[in-house]
């Protein structure tokens, strides 16, 4: 396994594996959509409680301001007629209602007139306190006060919140014209009716209407989270754990892995995206996958063409190296050979001649003068010599390369005439010669009487592998690059394989000292590789040897391995 692939195993894995809770998108978006939903519906719910607050503290005003009118409207006549006692009882009476807390009248100096707690009646009033500071925060005490300004809620001592509301008593005309009072007409403000009211039923409708907000708060919550848990997993978590489930499968090399589609929104559109990608991924693996196979053959195929061309190059540079040592040997030898040739034969024609010159003399039986010895070994030895100047003559034409006269020539005679020189060495050994002629055989460039002397060597070759009652077969065939093919096929020994690379060598044979010297293999290879083709040779021990002749059908500008043959030359 590369790396590639342990790095997509471990995201895998990663992927597959238990997610910590803190990490997981469910938990993730639940707390982010709860704590976003709670916050929002908090400051809704305290602003909701701060105006329903001010809502009732208003209505509680409104409903003191309309309580004040009452009381003062009550205590008006009696107030009038400056009737004090009249105006106690009337006080005490109004504020025996459980709805108002007490009720006090000040004088124009702060000074509390009459209260329904007659234990205050003659007291100051600090004007710094909370009922009277709205009017007297100025300079000049105030002679019209809003409602707002004239309310106050504060803390009284043993009876909780207390709402507060100050009506002034105005000098009206017929209280300033009246016989039994004595105010200017000037004075506008003669006191100020102050009317309490007990704040606990407002309290309490408050703090109900609290813990109803609350409980409703937490209501809403809990199903604001409810609902969007149920539609974000049925709309996002679900799809997106398909996804996550399948994601694995298609690391680890699975592409057939598809995720169904339930939807037609932007998460229908990402499944649909996934399952084309997961497709052509599969598509670009298999051909990919192919495309390796088929790397592979390739190469193998080329190593194997790279292989047999090496092979031959290094038998071209063995037949070059052997060429110029042939050359060498030829050169030196050949002298000397001709000499011994040629004084062998001055000998044996003095020994004659000697003999000739005593014609009358008369030897024992069984003995003579030795002459007769003599030219036996004197022919011994020119026929040796001459063995051997064949040889050095067979060695000058494998390093020599001949004038060849290259012209189109037709296959089917020089396979004919081949043919007919060795059909009588054929007969002699009991072995069968066939010809097989392809239709349309091309016309090759090439020197017709080496292409012969080639194809004559692979028969007699092939002739002398073959036991009596073998066949050695002679294919001519046309080729698809527009070249020709001669195949010479034989049903004799084979060829074992540790020596098939050396059959071309010189000098290399196995037969026997009398069949011959081993050059005929190589003269045949050199004449092709000087027609620009090549030689192929498949051999099985006991089955035969083919030798396929491959030709082109036009020569090279330059013929292969001219400068090789030159230097051999």
């Amino acid at each position: 396994m590369d790396s590639a692939e342990r790095a997509g195993a471990g995201a895998s894995r990663r992927a597959a594996g238990p997610r910590p809770l803190p990490r997981r998108l469910t938990v993730r978006l639940g707390l982010a959509l709860g704590i976003g939903a709670g916050a929002i519906l908090l400051l809704a719910g305290i602003w909701n409680l701060r105006l329903q607050r001010q809502h009732l503290t208003r209505l509680v005003e409104a409903q003191a301001s309309e309580l004040v009118e009452v009381v003062r409207g009550s205590t008006r006549q009696a107030m009038l007629e400056n009737n004090a006692a009249e105006l106690q009882r009337m006080i005490d009476t109004v504020s025996s209602q459980a709805q108002i807390d007490r009720i006090r009248v000040f004088d124009k100096q702060g000074r509390i007139t009459h209260s329904s707690d007659r234990r205050e009646v003659g007291q100051l009033v600090d004007r710094t306190a909370e009922q009277c500071v709205a009017c007297h925060a100025a300079d000049r005490p105030l002679t019209r006060l809003e409602l707002p300004e004239r309310s106050r809620v504060f803390e009284r001592a043993g009876n909780g919140r207390v709402l507060g509301l100050i009506s002034p008593i105005r000098n009206e005309a017929a209280c300033s014209s009246g016989a039994c009072h004595a105010h200017r007409p000037e004075q506008t403000i003669l006191g100020v009716l102050d009317v309490q009211l007990p704040m606990g039923a407002v309290e309490k409708s408050l703090a109900s209407s609290q813990r109803q907000l609350l409980f409703g708060l937490a209501t809403t919550v809990l199903a604001v989270l409810l609902l969007t848990g149920g539609l974000t997993w049925r709309m996002v978590l679900r799809p997106v754990g398909v996804l996550t489930a399948a994601a694995p499968h298609l690391a680890a090399g699975d592409f057939s892995v598809r995720v169904p589609v339930g939807s037609s929104d932007e998460l229908g559109d990402l499944e649909r995206a996934w399952n084309a990608m997961a497709q052509e991924l599969g598509t670009a693996h298999q051909e990919l996958a192919d495309w390796g196979r088929r790397l592979e053959d390739r190469v193998r195929e080329k190593t194997a063409e790279l292989e047999q061309t090496h092979q031959r190059l290094l038998r071209i540079e063995k037949m070059a190296s052997l060429g110029k040592l042939a050359a060498s040997v030829a050169h030196e030898i050949n002298n000397p050979l001709a000499g011994i040739a040629t004084y062998a034969k001055l000998m044996q024609r003095r020994v004659q001649e000697v003999r000739n010159a005593n014609p009358g003399m008369v030897f024992p039986p069984g003995a003579d003068d030795g002459s007769t010895d003599t030219l036996r070994v004197l022919r011994l030895i020119e026929e040796e010599a001459m063995r051997c100047g064949n040889i050095v003559r067979n060695l000058l034409l494998f390093s020599r390369t001949p004038g060849a006269r290259f012209a189109e020539q037709g296959l089917q005679p020089i396979v004919e005439r081949c043919a007919m020189l060795v059909k009588h060495q054929f007969l002699m050994q009991n072995v069968e010669l066939r010809t097989d002629l392809g239709p349309d055989l091309p016309a090759i460039e090439c020197d017709a009487a080496q292409i012969q002397q080639a194809l004559l060597a692979l028969v007699i070759n092939a002739l002398e592998a073959t036991p009596a009652g073998g066949a050695v077969t002679v294919r001519a065939q046309a080729e698809s690059g527009g070249g020709a093919v001669l195949e010479v096929r034989d049903t004799g020994r084979g060829i074992p394989p540790e020596i098939l690379d050396h059959i071309f060598e010189p000098f290399f044979t196995t037969k026997e000292q009398a069949s011959g010297v081993g050059l005929g293999l190589a003269i045949a290879y050199g004449i092709v590789e000087r027609h620009g083709g090549r030689v192929d040779v498949d051999s099985r021990v006991g089955e035969g040897t083919v030798f396929r002749v491959h030709l082109p059908r036009r020569q090279p500008a330059a013929p292969p391995h001219a400068a090789q043959a030159e230097g051999r030359a």
